[in-house]
């Protein structure tokens, strides 16, 4: 049944202890900050799945009709580093769900707090939370498995004698991202690009990737922290992304792509400098810089240069530094920079973006391929 909704002065986080997915689809945009729902229902579907988990109720409401609710938590990945996979819930599951409301009152909930209950009384079994392993919180494991990954150290070169960088890189905690965020008031815009950012003012409301849009070169590549795999043939490289599920085919060449349609991943050209692979990208949509906006034009130029560092604690460690040009919109260009872990084993988990469950607002700023 559904419980009455309780309306609060400010609700202290949307999700289970992950304010990170707001980089990934804004649960400001989807859901209030002062409402609360309460829903209790009949697992039909787990989605565990990237940039959300998605667990779908059905939920029987007093006139004895029944509604599928859906309700949305952060990454699967935070979620998989506590033990969680895709058959920790199951069809016939029964739980209660706290969570934000919808802005539209739309069957939606996010997940604040989460039960398993008992479906024969509705007694509570155990709390789950995203941050340990569910055998663990139902009491059929005494504590979590140790997971212990052995570091990962490539080979310095290809057996044809170029750097090796292919292989799977994941994040390092305490690691994080270096280069121009919302906050950064040093974003070298000139007045065309800061007459740009205020016109097309980003917010969580507003972030195309809410509707599940493609994102732009800079926000997959430069931004990302979750997983990627490299692999380096005679002629071309290929990078695929577990966030977004994007793929890249680079081809080596001295010269840069003609000018021609443009996309949100662009047209590229790869080289070996040293010890470094360089991608240089060209043809690019005007888009959004990353995970908190900021807009760049259509003759934005990026050059990824990526090297690798063998370090004692973390294995093989793939260092990228993501550098945008933008003759039009900035003074100067600037850089993001990752540094990610080589892991052997480590496999990618599904994409499938769910959009809210509404109409699509004008004012979301959108590119298409053209």
């Amino acid at each position: 049944m559904r419980i009455i909704s309780l309306k609060i002065i400010l609700l202290v986080g949307f999700l289970l202890g992950s304010a990170s997915a707001l980089a990934h689809h804004s649960f400001a945009a989807t859901f209030r900050s002062d409402e609360m729902n309460t829903v209790e229902g009949v697992v039909t579907d787990f989605r565990f799945r990237n940039p959300h988990v998605v667990i779908y109720l059905d939920v029987s409401n007093p006139d004895g009709s029944v509604t599928n609710w859906l309700a949305e938590g952060a990454a699967a990945t935070g979620w998989r580093q506590a033990g969680w996979g895709n058959d920790s819930l199951t069809s016939g599951d029964m739980l209660r769900i706290v969570g934000s409301a919808t802005h539209d009152g739309s069957p939606m909930v996010s997940i604040d707090e989460m039960f398993m209950l008992n479906p024969s009384n509705g007694e509570v079994l155990a709390e789950l939370t995203s941050s340990e392993d569910p055998e663990v919180s139902l009491g059929n494991a005494a504590e979590a498995e140790a997971v212990v990954s052995e570091l990962t150290f490539l080979p310095a070169t290809l057996p044809t004698g170029e750097p090796n960088f292919t292989g799977v890189t994941t994040r390092i905690e305490g690691f994080g991202r270096g280069g121009p965020d919302a906050n950064d008031p040093t974003m070298p815009y000139n007045s065309v690009g800061e007459a740009a950012n205020i016109s097309d003012a980003w917010s969580l409301e507003n972030d195309p990737q809410v509707f599940c849009d493609p994102p732009g070169l800079s926000r997959q590549a430069g931004y990302t922290p979750y997983g990627q795999i490299i692999h380096q043939y005679p002629d071309h490289v290929t990078i695929e992304y577990e966030e977004y599920g994007s793929r890249r085919a680079i081809f080596f060449d001295d010269e840069l792509p003609a000018p021609g349609i443009q996309s949100h991943l662009g047209d590229s050209v790869a080289r070996y400098e040293g010890d470094n692979l360089v991608i240089e990208t060209v043809n690019l949509l005007p888009n959004l810089s990353g995970h908190r906006g900021k807009p760049l034009s259509d003759q934005t130029r990026i050059v990824e240069v990526y090297t690798r560092e063998d370090n004692s604690d973390y294995g093989t460690m793939l260092i990228t530094e993501t550098t945008v040009h933008d003759p039009v919109y900035l003074t100067e260009p600037w850089t993001i920079s990752r540094t990610k872990a080589y892991a052997d084993g480590y496999e990618f988990i599904e994409n499938g973006c769910v959009a809210p469950l509404r109409e699509r607002p004008a004012n979301v700023w959108q590119q298409t391929d053209r």
